[in-house]
């Protein structure tokens, strides 16, 4: 075992824990050692029907075959018998072609998607067919190998473990409710940080999806698979090694009791002490989130319901003082706004004044709905229903919206930040997102939930200054709250901010200093301070950025066809190729700036001056749309048909003045930051549209909208890494 390998595990322990004896550093270096001689070889013809794990000498098989080297078919009443074991009662949508691929199997050169399963081509393996053996004695991993694949300069490094399927492609996506996991898989290897060595990992991602307590199972066999594979588990003890658990009550549904003791839980539930049960007369609310050890992530919510919310207009928007309607452009509605479910059973709440006001079990929200509802309902100015036909109108000019808790962890409060109102949040014990490392104070209003009758005093005593204050730091905060990254701009944000970003942040100085408590991490870690603040840090640090522009030939790439079709609507056809249309909105920002007029100009520089961005431009490579999911070739590797692939698009070249201002007809300059999907931005060019980049917007391609217009996340533009 190389030395630097070997002090990387014996200095790397888990947090808070001792450093593994002498003999225990022995046996992991000989596991390392191991691992690249131990492995036997696939069984024959293996890669016709499955995919062969190259380091570990492992046949993995789609869901309806199995043997040594998935020859064997299951039988109808076998499939339906696995298929309730992963969770899926209809063996039909369990093994249907509608379940998407990660990373579309990086294929077709690599692999084809098989309902959910990545049938590798021969070499290639991983969830994904990102992997293969290469390195100075070809048996180290690497990834996309084939495709100029560069780690991101800076940390944190992040190892995916391979696990084997029946942990995680083989459960059906069709009904999946929260992509979040599936969204941070794909960005990991698009953003760069994703490597294919263990031994230099900053932090080990156990891809396993965490939505229910009828999971926590998939957890442990995971669990207990990685200490038998690899030697990064049992080398931290579990430290350095991260699940996302996006169910209700976050860590408490999954966790394994010591064996998950040291896993970092990255989830949307910050419940850090227990309510008890004679309180809410109803079962006890146990802690969940360990503030030492865990992460608060806010919820993705998917551009469509952003823009059903009417979050897409945000008041964050440079131009929305001059472009929103009317009607939404002063804050002239509620003083204080909530909508949604009050009682648990969902009946309307009483309004007689007695106590209390909703049938059966108050443990829904912690009671604080029930509570704000009760005491605030017909107050002036207050509106507390349990719905608004103004719902979006009412979000955008209320000037406080409550942030419930709801059976868990809610996500009204990010609503709000997102819109641009400033978030009321109540609840004693719970961290928001991104808690300690932001103060929920600095742009929201944290009240106490035996304040709750007392609440119309604490808003009535902020006073103009302060609520302009907390506007303004809640234009940066609400940056960390957006998954900008996947689901494109529309606050004039440049994404460097996003929430994908700060998880990697928080990760990156979490390793620079392990033994740090989180609460004094910021004043510990300049960088990250910095990037909290939506700022650079020192010396550009953990948060430097790219300054070079890039010139990329665009006729080169993947053949044009269908994307793997998202969870968010219909799949990215082919028609007018993204090359051309990126190729036209160069040349009208090139005339803008040429030959604009005044009030052209104007709108140009404002678009420019937003928070977040940068002055020099960056840039990307562009291929085509996206790659076809499509079958492997007759020789054999599915008794399917093969799907006919589009041939690779011509880009048009631009002329006159566009060919002029850039170095060669096919070279694109990106800007530094991610498309917008903001109505404000639909006819500035210079604010980069994402419609000129895609068609289905609603549909993003792997690795988010970030990645829009590129025929694979390798070419994914690393805008600020």
């Amino acid at each position: 075992m190389p030395r630097d390998r070997l002090r990387l595990v014996v200095s790397h322990g888990a947090r808070r824990l001792p450093g593994p004896p002498v003999l225990s550093v022995i046996a992991i270096a000989l596991a390392v050692l191991a691992q690249h001689t131990r492995a036997k070889p696939c069984a024959a013809g293996c890669t016709v029907y499955g995919t062969c794990n190259e380091e570990l000498g492992r046949c993995d098989c789609p869901r309806n075959r199995t043997g040594p080297a998935c020859h064997q078919p299951l039988s109808r009443k076998a499939l339906a018998e696995r298929c309730r074991l992963l969770g899926t009662q209809d063996v039909n949508k369990c093994n249907s072609e509608a379940n998407t691929c990660i990373n579309g199997c990086h294929g077709p050169t690599r692999g084809a998607c098989v309902a959910g399963f990545c049938h590798c081509r021969p070499g290639y393996f991983g969830n994904d067919c990102a992997l293969s053996l290469g390195g100075a004695d070809g048996k180290t991993p690497v990834v996309l190998s084939d495709r100029g694949y560069t780690p991101r300069a800076v940390g944190p490094r992040v190892y995916i473990y391979d696990l084997p399927p029946e942990l995680t492609t083989w459960r059906s996506d069709i009904n999946l409710d929260r992509w979040t996991i599936r969204h941070f898989l794909e960005m990991l290897t698009a953003s760069g940080a994703r490597v294919a060595d263990g031994a230099k990992a900053d932090w080990y991602f156990i891809p396993v999806r965490l939505r229910s307590s009828s999971d926590a199972y998939v957890l442990q066999r995971a669990i207990h698979h990685l200490r038998h594979a690899h030697p990064w588990f049992n080398a931290t003890g579990g430290g350095r090694h991260f699940v996302i658990a996006v169910g209700d009550m976050g860590r408490l549904e999954s966790e394994r009791g010591p064996l998950s003791a040291n896993v970092t839980f990255v989830s949307h539930w910050g419940l850090a002490s227990s309510k008890k049960a004679e309180r809410l007369n109803s079962s006890p609310w146990r802690a969940s989130h360990r503030n030492a050890t865990d992460i608060v992530l806010p919820v993705y919510i998917s551009l469509r319901k952003l823009e059903k919310y009417g979050i897409t207009r945000s008041r964050h928007h440079p131009k929305f003082a001059t472009m929103a309607p009317p009607e939404i452009r002063e804050r002239n509605g509620p003083l204080f706004w909530f909508a949604g479910r009050i009682c648990q059973d969902r009946s309307k709440p009483a309004t007689d004044g007695v106590w209390p006001n909703c049938p059966g079990a108050m443990g829904y929200s912690a009671m604080t709905r029930q509570a704000v509802h009760f005491h605030h309902w017909d107050r002036p100015g207050y509106f507390v229903a349990p719905g608004d036909k103004n719902y979006s109108r009412h979000l955008l000019t209320s000037k406080f919206c409550f942030g419930a808790m709801g059976g868990g962890h809610g996500q009204r409060q990010l609503q709000a930040a997102l819109a641009g109102c400033v978030p009321v949040v109540i609840g004693d014990g719970v961290l928001e997102a991104w808690e300690p490392y932001l103060d929920w104070n600095d742009f929201g209003v944290r009240v106490a939930e035996a304040d709750i009758p007392r609440l119309h005093t604490i808003l009535g005593a902020i006073g103009p200054e302060e609520y302009a204050r907390k506007v303004r730091s809640l234009r940066c905060a609400a940056q960390h709250m957006a998954f900008s990254s996947v689901t494109g701009a529309y606050m004039g944000e440049s994404g460097r901010f996003d929430a994908f970003e700060t998880l990697l942040a928080v990760l990156a100085a979490r390793a620079r200093h392990p033994d740090t408590p989180p609460e004094r991490l910021r004043q510990a870690d300049p960088v990250l301070d910095a990037f909290m603040d939506c700022r650079e840090g020192p010396d550009g640090g953990g948060a430097a950025l790219v300054r070079e522009d890039v010139k990329v030939d665009v006729g080169r790439g993947p053949p044009l066809g269908r994307e793997v079709r998202r969870p968010e609507g219909k799949a990215v056809t082919a028609g007018q190729t993204a090359p051309q249309l990126i190729v036209q909105h160069q040349r009208k920002a090139l005339a803008l700036r040429a030959g604009a007029t005044a009030a052209s100009a104007e709108r140009h520089s404002v678009s420019e001056a937003l928070l977040g961005s940068v002055g020099q431009q960056g840039a990307a490579r562009h291929g085509p749309a996206g790659e076809r999911r499509s079958l492997l070739g007759a020789k054999g590797n599915h008794d399917h048909k093969p799907r006919q692939r589009h041939r690779p698009a011509v880009a048009q070249k631009p002329s006159g003045m566009a060919a002029a201002s850039m170095h060669n007809a096919t070279a694109i300059i990106r800007p530094r930051r991610v498309c917008s999907v903001s109505p404000f931005d639909t006819e500035d060019p210079a604010a980069f549209p994402c419609r000129s980049l895609v068609k289905g917007i609603y549909s993003p391609p792997p690795g988010g909208l970030i990645c829009a217009g590129v025929g694979s996340v390798s070419q994914c533009p690393r805008l600020w890494s």
